[in-house]
């Protein structure tokens, strides 16, 4: 069984047209979105793996979650409040809680000596909350080889992935918030002048239930045109072989999509009422557009709002299972900074092995 998302995105689509006010626009998405929630859940629960959508994308750095707060919950965080920049990864719409000026940094040791570094910074102003933000992503020297020569060429070339974005984020209501990223997506090797590039979307909504501590968030991330490799302006072409016999004539590339995502996420806190504890429970069900959907479950115990502790599961993901982390927030504590946390996560990819990453944010 699998949801219609297409006919989802085009029913918000009229209602953002026919809603006559900021309150109409509130009230029927709200609905929607809740109507949603049991379609997506039944989907992950019964579906089966859609493995023709398996390497149907490309430029899937977009995909590596830079937060390890957002790791160590199983990347279950469309639904909460996030309060610093990194919000633009996830859910820009949560810009709007940034307590003043802010800035993040992350670096993740990926698979095979990898390297993916990840910067943002962003401040509130009179016409919305404003962000920049930039991802990179770099292969290191990775050998040469062809079919003739399968030990190496002598040579080696360097894989690059580039996003660099602005974005906007505002409250329509005292509850319900609306954010925005414009990226510059870029990819390229270096040795053969390879180059592919485009302009992409997120747009994301964050709503306060005022029901307890019940939020609700949506995201769709990475959409724009497909991805078109070229070298030195022209279509990029590679040599091909049959049978170990070099081809007459250059084969070329073909354009790929972006790895579009839609996400859809809710977030409560149990303990809301106790003041040096917080137990959130986050559970996001997303649908990407090269893989089945899945859903992400991941919780945070908090003490003092100084030490964090977080753990996750994913369902229905490819190669990753569990995730966990720890954080620490010393702005309680330290006169550097408003807020000034320290996080940590690993993930465990199966076969791949574990991943450890680490995550600076600091509000001035």
């Amino acid at each position: 069984m699998s949801v219609s998302w297409d006919n989802h995105l085009r029913i918000l689509k009229n209602i953002s047209v026919n809603s006559q006010s900021s309150d109409d626009l509130l009230i029927a998405m709200q609905r929607h979105i809740i109507k949603i929630i049991p379609a997506l859940l039944i989907s992950l629960v019964i579906g089966q793996q859609d493995f023709e959508k398996v390497g149907t994308s490309g430029a899937h750095f977009l995909d590596i979650s830079p937060d390890a707060r957002v790791v160590g919950m199983a990347n279950s965080v469309v639904g909460t409040k996030i309060t610093d920049a990194s919000a633009v990864f996830y859910n820009p719409a949560a810009l709007v809680y940034m307590s003043g000026s802010n800035i993040f940094f992350s670096k993740v040791n990926w698979f095979a000596g990898i390297n993916y570094i990840s910067l943002s910074g962003g401040m509130k102003t009179p016409i919305g909350a404003l962000a920049i933000h930039m991802r990179q992503l770099s292969s290191g020297d990775i050998i040469e080889t062809t079919v003739l020569e399968q030990q190496g060429t002598g040579r080696s070339f360097v894989w690059n992935d580039l996003a660099l974005g602005v974005s906007w984020a505002q409250s329509l209501t005292d509850r319900f918030s609306f954010g925005a990223n414009l990226s510059l997506i870029k990819e390229s090797v270096n040795l053969y002048n390879y180059e592919a590039s485009a302009w992409a979307v997120d747009i994301g909504t964050l709503y306060i239930t005022g029901f307890n501590s019940l939020k609700l968030g949506m995201s769709v991330r990475n959409f724009g045109p497909e991805l078109d490799f070229e070298q030195d302006g022209k279509d990029a072409t590679f040599d091909d072989y049959h049978d170990g016999d070099l081809l007459p004539e250059p084969e070329s590339f073909r354009a790929y999509h972006m790895p579009l995502m839609f996400q859809i996420g809710i977030s409560y806190d149990f303990l809301e009422d106790l003041p040096n504890h917080n137990l959130m429970l986050a559970i996001d069900a997303v649908h990407p557009n090269d893989s089945s959907e899945r859903l992400n479950v991941g919780m945070q115990y908090g003490f003092m709002n100084i030490l964090f502790l977080r753990g996750g599961l994913y369902s229905n993901h490819n190669s990753a299972s569990f995730m966990g982390g720890i954080g620490l927030d010393l702005g309680q504590i330290t006169p550097i900074a408003n807020d000034f946390r320290f996080d940590m996560a690993v993930s465990n990819y199966g076969l791949l092995g574990f991943v450890k990453q680490f995550t600076i944010a600091m509000s001035l």
